[in-house]
């Protein structure tokens, strides 16, 4: 009997179990993100919208993953030795919309991910009014002029959400993808001056903990890089 315990505790050291409840996707091609590479691990059918299975760690214990769903939608998680992961999935479009539960990195990725969700949806609204526009040279140039102003706004609002959502667990491995998020393509953290603070405050943080982590180790040049600008 303690041998069968052992032997349990061991299987659950070396994988996470997911159980998706997936709607709008038939498959789902999983990659593991290894620092800045990604390898494939698999393609699964998705069953009566249902996607259940066992995600090994790597030896870091604390691995990353990709899911890239036939509909166009994608998400990331993070696990660690003993998570369990329950979530919801609308991958109907290329926004995916999901919950999660059952795992600190997981539930981190996707408090950082609802800014870009929001950031998402406001530029393809104002894509999609540009196309629907009829306005003369005078209007267009004030609608763009509009436009600019509404979308750096909500660059500014969204550095902040994300700032906000890495105070909350500083020492969360997941907040590395934070850092590398864009609004359209404008990188939220790119100024010396503006951004240093917060690589110290919560780049130390990551750094002291996760040294030796791949995603760390990026993080750690990417730091460096972006100082030394």
């Amino acid at each position: 009997m303690i041998l069968t315990i052992i032997i349990i505790n061991g299987c659950n050291n070396d994988s996470a179990s997911v159980n998706f409840n997936v709607e709008g996707a038939s498959n789902a091609v999983i990659v593991r993100i290894d620092g800045e590479h990604t390898v494939p691990w698999d393609t699964l059918k998705i069953i009566n919208n249902s996607l259940i299975l066992d995600l090994p760690l790597d030896s870091t214990l604390k691995t990353f993953y990709y899911f890239i769903f036939d509909s166009g939608a994608s998400l990331r998680i993070g696990i660690e030795p003993g998570d369990k992961l329950i979530g919801s999935v609308n991958a109907t479009g290329s926004l995916t919309d999901y919950k999660i539960t059952g795992s600190k990195l997981s539930e981190q990725l996707l408090a950082l991910y609802q800014p870009v969700l929001e950031s998402s949806r406001v530029i393809d609204s104002l894509d999609g009014y540009r196309k629907l526009s009829n306005d003369s040279d005078s209007n267009y140039v004030k609608m763009e002029t509009r436009h600019y102003k509404f979308l750096e706004n909500r660059y500014y609002s969204h550095k902040k959400e994300i700032l906000k959502v890495m105070a909350m667990d500083s020492s969360n491995l997941s907040n590395v993808f934070g850092f590398f998020q864009k609004v359209a393509a404008a990188p939220l953290f790119t100024s010396k001056e503006k951004d240093h603070i917060y690589f110290q405050e919560f780049g130390d943080v990551i750094i002291e903990k996760h040294s030796n982590h791949p995603l760390a180790r990026i993080f750690i040049l990417e730091r460096k890089r972006m100082l030394r600008e």
